[in-house]
């Protein structure tokens, strides 16, 4: 390789007893789509799962992944590879490195069959001995002797995505046989983020959040890391179902808004795989539907219509409030775990990710200020925001 619950106590299962039934999707509609992807295979061919190329890895991929940070039951793993499931995505953070744990134990005897991704941290600067160090932890706790994709978690900035600390750990760890290929995953600064891994030569693949909120300024991304033959990842998939007014927005649809969501990322043919936390079957089996059943253009349509109706007020995660605050609060850090908490119902992840910030970066200082100099660009109640935060968070 050249150096190249929203509503609180609102959840998912509660939001899905009172949406309306799904309805029958159009048959032959994702032809309509113009979509052109490679055939499934094995398990998928008899699901009726599909599979896309990882960029440059050359990796055949199911388009729909597993993300595994709240994973616990290792029998979930071994549903979604009989689903044809082959992208699992977890971290050394997640639930303490108990996410590797348990995936690892759902792969066990069928490892050759996939695709695993796992993550180190760093701000640049940590030497490339500890992030060494870091794999081989995870490595122990996954019981493999290699992963395919390791990735720089929660890059922000050029300092990280150039880092030769990174490129000197992953480079030694790829001559040792423990990593395939190099990643990294954003949550701020996305756009500059993902731009700067492309222009390094460096990233076989990227990770970042894509979905009908965000898809207008994504897109046009997506095509520019195709045409590198950078392979694409995309999370917080489902993100415009999970908060708000969005909830009644959504219901309004014919169908399932989750398996809409999925649907209306997989229409991309820049995309290789979309990774959706799916730590339960009920969630598995619904999300999995929502990859394998056809989809007309109208009814894309329409959901983009309603996720549009409701645009104005919701938290994109755009990260536009990265470093407007004065005082130094971790604003947009701060609405990615509020949508932890009331969306995705992961109190405990919100709780001890908020209780990480230093003292000075969390929402307590909102309280003795006098205005609020932070500015979203789709009208969020950022002050409103931050309060709730800290009450629900500190």
């Amino acid at each position: 390789m050249d150096n190249k619950e929203h509503q609180e106590g609102l959840t998912r299962r509660n939001f899905l007893r009172d949406a309306a039934a799904g309805a029958a999707a159009v048959a032959g509609a994702a032809a309509g789509l113009g979509l052109n992807l490679p055939q499934a295979t094995a398990a998928g061919a008899k699901s009726g799962l599909k599979y896309r190329t990882l960029g440059r890895t050359r990796l055949k991929v199911s388009e729909l992944g597993l993300g595994c940070i709240k994973l616990q039951n290792p029998a979930v793993v071994q549903r979604a590879l009989d689903l044809g499931i082959t992208y699992f995505d977890t971290a050394e953070c997640y639930q303490g490195g108990r996410s590797e744990e348990t995936l690892g134990k759902g792969l066990k005897g069928r490892r050759n069959k996939v695709v695993v991704a796992t993550k180190w941290h760093t701000d640049g600067s940590t030497p490339a001995a500890k992030l060494l160090e870091s794999l081989d932890a995870s490595l122990k706790r996954l019981g493999m002797d290699h992963v395919d994709i390791i990735q720089i978690h929660g890059a922000g900035n050029a300092q990280q995505v150039n880092s030769d600390e990174v490129w000197e750990a992953f480079t030694t760890a790829r001559k040792a046989g423990k990593v395939r290929f190099n990643g990294l995953s954003t949550h701020g600064n996305l756009v500059a983020v993902v731009q700067e891994a492309i222009k390094s030569k460096r990233y076989d693949c990227v990770l970042f959040s894509y979905n009908a909120f965000n898809g207008a300024q994504i897109t046009p991304l997506m095509a520019e890391a195709r045409k590198a033959n950078v392979g694409t990842i995309a999370m917080k998939v489902l993100q415009p179902a999970h908060s708000g007014k969005e909830v009644e927005a959504l219901k309004e649809l014919a169908g399932n808004p989750y398996q809409k969501a999925i649907q209306w990322v997989l229409k991309d043919p820049n995309l290789s795989t979309a990774i959706v936390d799916m730590p339960t079957f009920d969630e598995l089996e619904e999300d999995f539907k929502g990859a394998v059943q056809p989809v007309s253009k109208a009814e894309l349509e329409q959901f983009e219509m309603a996720v549009a109706s409701i645009a104005l007020g919701s938290c994109h995660l755009c990260g536009a409030c990265t470093g407007q605050c004065p005082a130094g609060v971790k604003v947009a850090d701060i609405m990615r775990y509020l949508l932890y908490h009331d969306g995705y119902g992961n109190r405990e992840r919100a709780v001890a990710l908020y209780r990480e910030l230093p003292a000075g970066a969390t929402a307590a200082a909102c309280a003795g200020c006098a205005e609020c100099k932070p500015v979203c660009p789709w009208g969020v109640k950022i002050r409103e925001r931050m309060e709730r935060a800290h009450t629900v968070l500190a």
